[in-house]
């Protein structure tokens, strides 16, 4: 898969595929009205029928369980509907959220598990304070 030379330089394509995995950046369509449709990545695992919904989230240090939380429930509609309409066996709903000032949740590590990946939780953390620090300077014009 191409990426950016950065991470912070990438810009994804709306579906990204390969023989083993499909990640979409899109709106999921369904059968149904379902409120919360487009959730941050879809990751399809083909082989498997399995399915990750993700969601990330960047809140205020004191709100990162209640957002994780938050995030969990807003996708178990979407959830059902594409274990419906696409035939997956399991299909899971991965909230990765970091406080604004590195706060996270004592579920982290089980989610980036989930997701198979080899990251640090610190470096995720480096990320958002640096994201915050560029969006605080944007906002005092420094």
């Amino acid at each position: 898969m191409e990426r950016g030379r950065n991470w912070y330089s990438h810009k994804p394509e709306g579906i990204t595929e390969t023989v083993e995995v499909k990640i979409l950046d899109i709106m999921i369509q369904c059968d149904r009205m379902v409120e919360h449709c487009k959730p941050d990545i879809v990751v399809v695992m083909k082989r498997e029928k399995r399915c990750m919904i993700v969601d990330v989230a960047v809140p205020g240090n004191t709100r990162v369980e209640g957002k994780e939380d938050e995030k969990v429930e807003k996708y178990q509609e979407l959830r059902q509907e594409i274990v419906k309409l696409w035939g997956m066996k399991k299909v899971e709903v991965i909230a990765i959220v970091v406080g604004v000032l590195e706060a996270v949740s004592y579920r982290i590590n089980d989610w980036l598990k989930r997701l198979d990946i080899n990251i640090k939780v610190e470096h995720i953390q480096k990320t958002v304070l640096l994201g915050s620090a560029q969006i605080l300077r944007r906002h005092l014009n420094m």
